[in-house]
Order: C-alpha cells, then structure tokens, then sequence
C-alpha cells in the first residue's frame, strides 16, 4: 500500500509540475513577434498613403521592409514551436497559447493572456488594414484601365464580322475566296 501511494503522490507532483510551467523563452519569443507585427501594421497603414499619392518607389520600399519582417517574423514562429515542441515532446501537435495559459505559472498566465490577446488584436488589425490596401490597389489599376480605354479609338474590324461575310459571297450566295468574275 505504501508503494501505491508513493506512485499516487509522484503522478500528483508531475502533474502539478505541468501545470505550473514556465515559459520565460515562450514569452520572450512572443514578445518579440508582438514589437514586428506591430510595426508590420505601421508599415501598411504608411502603403495607404503611398497607394493614394501612386508613390510606386516607396511602396516598393515599404513592400521590402515589410518582407524583412515577415522572414524575422517566420524566424520567430521556428523557434517558438522548437521551444514548445521540447517542453510537450509527447504531442503530435504544437500547443497553442492558449493551451500554454492553461498550464503556465501563476504569475506568467496574466503575461501570456495579455500577449494573446495583443497579438490577436494587432493580427486583426493587419488583416483589415491589407484588405483595405487591395481594395484601394484594385480600384487605382481599375481607374488606369478606365484611363488607358478613353485614350485608345477602338477600331472597328475590317476584315471580320458580318459585314465582312456578306461581301465575301458571290452572287450564287456561295462564299468565295476570292472575288472575281468568270
């Protein structure tokens, strides 16, 4: 019986050890991603401008910053899971935030909470702010088409359409491929 308990109270103490991990590194990486994706989103706010004003050298410029960001973005995001996948080698999955908030510290689950919610909340923000640069890209290349089409005459065809057709036929009402007389 003593055995038994022995085993009942290790199972307790690990499993308590799981739920009080620490996630100093985690943090640190998230805290990181949260300084890029926020500058991420000053960057596409600057492109509305940039569209506006049909400023092509910056906006290419600030399409070259903002792909610096998402390599070291994509940097971060590697070592975050490598961290996350050494401290739950037994998952076939990487963990979520919100699964580490379940099992981290006391003291580091508001941290996490509040770096969840930021990262949300910025994320949200990128997605509206690159949707409304499309839009505005899409309506600048629609209003050069629109452009481009008032200054080039359209040419009526001269040698194809109906019109064409009838003048090909001889007087049999056979078409031919040439027109001449026998």
């Amino acid at each position: 019986m003593t055995m038994d308990t022995t085993s009942n109270r290790s199972k307790r103490i690990q499993v308590e050890k799981v739920r009080d991990m620490k996630f100093d590194s985690l943090i640190s990486i998230l805290e990181k991603q949260l300084t890029l994706y926020m500058s991420l989103y000053q960057l596409a706010i600057r492109k509305v401008d940039m569209i506006k004003t049909n400023d092509i050298s910056s906006l290419n410029q600030i399409m070259k910053e903002e792909q610096k960001h998402i390599t070291a973005i994509s940097v971060l995001e590697n070592e975050r899971i490598k961290d996350l996948q050494k401290r739950f080698p037994k998952r076939e999955k990487v963990p979520t935030i919100s699964s580490c908030i379940e099992v981290a510290e006391s003291v580091q689950k508001p941290i996490l909470e509040d770096l969840f919610r930021q990262l949300t909340n910025i994320l949200q923000k990128i997605k509206e702010q690159n949707d409304l640069n499309q839009e505005l890209i899409k309506q600048s290349l629609q209003f050069v088409n629109y452009s481009l089409n008032l200054f080039q005459p359209r040419t009526n065809a001269m040698n194809y359409g109906p019109k064409a057709e009838d003048k090909s036929t001889n007087a049999a009402g056979v078409r031919s491929l040439f027109n001449s007389q026998v």
